[in-house]
């Protein structure tokens, strides 16, 4: 079945009102009965001619806008609607539909719902090459999805530079998008996915960066502007040991204070994939100084005829979903990268930028390492540098951590004194290359850790 789903004008917030905006899955829309103060669900009936309402037991909101819970009745009503009388025939289930009720059913309440998104983009671009080439007409069906296909799809991500375990995890996302199509009856069976070959899954990652390379990676993520954000992500990641997802889910006015950094948001559980609190570094310490909200921002230039000066360009801040693209080009702009290979070994060509005026095609490059390299350069680093192993654990997220130890250790004057002492002197270290990361904004700020840690203590 194709999806009916959109977003219409025509109802309001009175149920009776076809003239204010509304919001609106398919046939249905949520409208405001103010004689019960309940937000319904309403809908045409052409048979009868007539419209249909059923509550939804949600109040809350204001006409016109309408409360979360509201949207998930509306959603989950769509979804019930949706659903197949009887479960599809393999060449009649267009998998692009599944792998989106894969995600807004069951991928968005998982801890990492994020990974499943990506997979999910991968795999229709990989629909998309396959049309083009020729492999099938029309979109992609449960029949379609055969052993060479699954094949060709591993081809087209090793073809990316992309490694066995990231191709495992884009399999699983089709597997289970599939597996819970079946599972609720909207197909009749699910194709087998095989997995990767385990010698095309990557040992355990080894791959960390000099002080050059982290140097230079510094240097070109600071170079230009609109990548600053991957600079403040590395300074906070080669400060902390902190997870990559922490990092850039960090908002400085909920997580931010007194010196620590929390990256257990107040409101979330801890999960297995613990996430610590760990003193700010004084290096990293006058780059939060000015911080508010999200801190892991980029900027988007606003169009021309918006400048309130036609000649000075204006931008807007927004928080990226996802960091790995940009940091991917500070790599190649840093020179940490390696050439793009096709099936037959030789490397992939691009055409030449007339714009900038190439004159001859470039190599396909794509950086070595992701941002989550930083984060193992960082613990493979205070690991050389003789750190207690619990405090490098306890900063990584990687120790479990007691009740009281959670709720009060961290406010000990010398709570991961030594990791903080070893982060210093990494960056110490690093000004035989660069002084890139003892800038502000208001020029180099330099502080004295015993300064600073005695100051600390009197508090």
């Amino acid at each position: 079945m194709g999806n009916r789903s959109g977003t219409g004008k025509g109802a309001g917030a009175d149920a009776g009102n076809d003239n204010a905006t509304r919001v609106q899955l398919g046939p249905f829309w949520l409208a405001w009965r103010a004689e019960r103060s309940e937000w319904t669900i309403c809908w045409y009936d052409k048979s009868a001619r007539t419209r249909r309402r059923r509550g939804t037991g949600v109040t809350g909101g204001e006409p016109g806008n309408p409360p979360p819970a509201a949207h998930e009745a509306l959603a989950n009503h769509y979804l019930e609607w949706n659903r197949p009388a009887e479960p599809q025939k393999p060449a009649e289930a267009p998998v692009a539909e599944l792998l989106t009720f894969f995600l807004t059913d069951h991928a968005v309440h998982k801890a990492d719902s994020a990974r499943y998104g990506y997979s999910v983009q991968h795999l229709l671009r990989f629909f998309a090459e396959q049309r083009r080439l020729g492999f099938i007409t029309g979109g992609v069906t449960v029949a379609d999805i055969t052993k060479a296909f699954v094949d060709r799809f591993i081809d087209f991500r090793k073809g990316e530079g992309v490694g066995g375990h990231t191709i495992s995890r884009d399999l699983a996302a089709l597997r289970g998008a599939l597996n819970h199509a079946w599972r609720n009856e909207r197909i009749a069976s699910a194709p087998f996915i095989r997995e990767v070959d385990s010698k095309d899954k990557a040992k355990p990652r080894a791959l960390v960066y000099s002080h050059e390379q982290i140097a230079a990676l510094l240097e070109a993520a600071w170079r230009i502007e609109d990548r600053r954000h991957v600079f403040l992500y590395a300074m906070i990641q080669l400060s902390t040991c902190g997870r990559s997802e922490a990092i850039m889910e960090l908002d400085a006015d909920r997580q931010i204070s007194d010196g620590l950094i929390y990256f257990l948001d107040p409101d979330e559980d801890q999960t297995s994939k613990r996430r610590s609190i760990v003193p700010i570094a004084p290096t990293l310490a006058p780059w939060l100084a000015s911080a508010e909200g999200r801190v892991i921002r980029y900027r988007v230039p606003v169009a021309e005829r918006k400048w309130a000066d036609p000649a000075v360009p204006e931008f807007e801040e927004r928080a990226p979903e996802d960091i790995g693209r940009a940091f991917d080009a500070c790599l190649i702009e840093a020179g940490i990268s390696r050439p793009v290979l096709a099936a037959d070994g030789s490397p992939v060509m691009l055409p030449a930028r007339r714009k900038l005026g190439e004159t001859t095609p470039r190599m396909k490059l794509r950086g070595q390492g992701t941002p989550n390299t930083l984060r193992h350069t960082i613990i493979t680093e205070m690991h050389k540098r003789g750190v207690d192993e619990r405090q490098i654990e306890m900063a990584s997220g990687h120790a479990p951590i007691g009740t009281n130890k959670r709720n009060y250790m961290h406010l000990r004057p010398d709570y991961l004194s030594e990791l903080i002492d070893a982060v210093e002197g990494f960056w110490s270290d690093l000004r035989r290359y660069t002084t890139v990361h003892l800038r502000t904004q208001c020029g180099p700020n330099v502080i004295d850790l015993a300064a600073a840690r005695a100051t600390a203590a009197r508090q």
